[in-house]
Order: structure tokens, then sequence, then C-alpha cells
């Protein structure tokens, strides 16, 4: 029997964990599952998942390739959004009389579990992917290139 290599779909693998992800926070914080945790453990919860994160991008080529298709452009833009939704999460916490358990709750539970993990791989892709290619003719393909025929 041969060894073929599996072909990997990161498009794939990325939708599924992260639907994965995000449900089971959902479905966690909505049942208050989170809320019962001690506020250390919760913590750790949220840091755990932004260092997985962090560390799935650096660590596995074939995802960091699939992000880095992205222009730096566009992930800067990404991740301006992520910060903007996570400034409005935490101004919404703020507003709560006990801020951080808020963050246990739906629906602030998946800005604590899932954007703040899903900003820091915006940041850094930002960073590390590359710049948009510019525009340009091939040699010679400029029309003051070549004279006009005779």
């Amino acid at each position: 029997m041969k060894n073929a290599p599996i072909p990997e779909n990161p498009a794939r693998v990325l939708a599924l964990t992260l639907g994965g992800w995000a449900g089971g926070v959902a479905w966690a914080s909505a049942d208050g599952v989170l809320a019962r945790l001690d506020p250390g453990a919760a913590a750790a919860l949220a840091a755990f998942a932004a260092l997985y994160a962090v560390g799935t991008y650096l660590l596995d080529g074939g995802i960091r390739a699939f992000l880095h298709r992205a222009s730096r452009a566009q992930w800067l833009a990404i991740a301006a959004g992520a910060d903007v939704l996570l400034a409005v999460a935490m101004a919404a916490a703020l507003a709560h009389a006990d801020g951080l358990a808020a963050f246990t709750r739906w629906p602030l539970a998946l800005a604590a579990y899932v954007g703040i993990p899903l900003a820091a791989v915006a940041h850094l892709a930002a960073l590390a992917a590359p710049a948009a290619a510019r525009l340009r003719s091939p040699a010679g393909g400029s029309p003051g290139a070549k004279p006009a025929a005779p």
C-alpha cells in the first residue's frame, strides 16, 4: 500500500474549528457554564484560547500560507475592525456591575473567547502578510516603448 499524502484543506479546517469553538462558547455561555467558573479559571481559559490561536498561526505553515493569501492592507482592516468590536464589548462589559463576569455570559463571552484570539491572529497576519502587489506592465508593454508602424 502506498503512503499517499493526505491533501490539506486549510479553509475547511479553519471553518470547522472556528465554528465548533464559537458554537461551544455560545452554548456554554448561554447555559451558564462559563459563569460558574472561578474568575481565575475563566481568565486562564480565555488566555489559553488566545495562545492556542497564535500558536496555530505561528506553527502551522499551511494555515499561515492560506491566511497570507490576503494582503497586508486587508489584514490591517480586519485587525482594526476587530479592535473596534472588542472596544464596544469592553464598554458593554464596563456598563455591568461586575465587568469581568460579564465576559462569561452571552454574548460578551464570544468577545473574550473567540474575538480576542481572532484579533490577535489578525494583528500577527497584518504584520507578516505580504504587501499587495503593485500593478506593473510587462517590460516594453507601454505604448511609448515601441515606435508606431511606418
